[in-house]
């Protein structure tokens, strides 16, 4: 299992070491299975079936690729993006507005709950809450 140090990119060499190591091994199993000439169509099917196990791990080994390079970056530590403290801030206030509001509603419906206006009972909905389904 990957340990916190291996994901935040200190495991780097380790991740580009693995990188190279199943990118020959799949250039391999690749030269392998182009050298053979099937004379049977049960061989041809087993080739076949080969060509596709080699190309999903080769699928698999080269969606690793950018894990790779976005460690080796420097300036790509926080994946790419650019901090902007303003748009930082504007998220954080987006954030606690909608806290804010998810709090008002979970009180709300608390509130009802205690005063017997249960959702289930008819009570009157909130602002931003669905009306009960009476369908069921």
């Amino acid at each position: 299992m990957a340990g916190k140090g291996e994901e935040s990119g200190t495991g780097g060499s380790w991740l580009a070491s693995l990188f190279e190591r199943l990118k020959t091994a799949v250039e391999r199993a690749t030269d392998m299975i182009c050298s053979e000439e099937p004379e049977t169509l049960d061989e041809a099917e087993k080739l076949a079936r080969r060509a596709g196990v080699i190309a999903r791990a080769a699928k698999l080994v080269d969606a690793i690729r950018p894990r790779v390079e976005a460690e080796d970056s420097e300036e790509d530590e926080m994946g790419g993006r650019i901090y902007d403290p303003e748009e930082d801030e504007r998220l954080r206030r987006e954030l606690a507005a909608n806290c804010d509001r998810i709090e008002a509603i979970i009180e709300s419906k608390r509130d009802r709950q205690a005063g017997g206006g249960h959702p289930e009972t008819g009570g009157p909905q909130g602002p931003g809450e669905p009306s009960p389904d009476r369908t069921g």
